[in-house]
């Protein structure tokens, strides 16, 4: 079986889902599929703490394994149900490549982390999307000490491996940081 019938396996049965991308991550990750495009999937994470933390997008090219279910589905599951924890709504977002994907997340998320992990393993940028088109987007970063940058820093929408949105990290730098000086989105159709 085909990655993308693995991955429409899972939203089918609505189990909990262990990934694999072995070009950049040692360790599976597990999460629930909640939507599958042409070329990305949005995955809602669970942590190693077993709780929700957000949402990530992924390259379905970038996928090596697709557990369906993950071997302990029931267990991971019920310690979700038992802690309160509740699925949440899943953003709209187009999942038909990156473009599209940031011009609908940017507005709904403060924060996103950009991985560019082809060009470095672990190499990843947070901040607030101030801009995207085609080739590429602008990002107000926000550093590790919660600061924000003066000037946004561009980066090539071809480079990016993944994105995640509204994850504790993030939330965290927000907090911290407070909003982004004067948000402002520019969609570039």
């Amino acid at each position: 079986m085909s990655v993308r019938e693995r991955l429409e396996e899972a939203i089918g049965e609505g189990c909990v889902v262990s990934i694999d991308r072995e070009v950049f991550e040692e360790e599976d990750e597990i999460g629930y599929v909640v939507a599958l495009g042409t070329e990305l999937v949005l995955w809602l994470r669970i942590s190693d703490g077993i709780r929700f933390d957000g949402f990530s997008l992924l390259r379905i090219e970038d996928l090596s394994e697709v557990d369906v279910p993950y071997e302990h589905d029931d267990f991971v599951a019920s310690a979700l149900r038992l802690r309160g924890e509740v699925v949440p709504l899943p953003p709209e977002i187009s999942l038909d490549g990156w473009s599209a994907a940031l011009r609908a997340a940017g507005p709904l998320f403060p924060v996103l982390t950009l991985h560019t992990e082809a060009d470095g393993l672990g190499l990843c940028r947070i901040g607030c999307l101030r801009g995207v088109d085609d080739e590429a987007l602008k990002l107000l970063e926000l550093d590790p000490d919660a600061d924000w940058a003066e000037e946004p820093s561009r980066v090539a929408i071809d480079t990016l491996t993944r994105v995640d949105l509204g994850g504790a990290y993030e939330e965290a730098l927000l907090l911290v940081g407070g909003a982004p000086p004067v948000r402002t989105l520019r969609i570039v159709e």
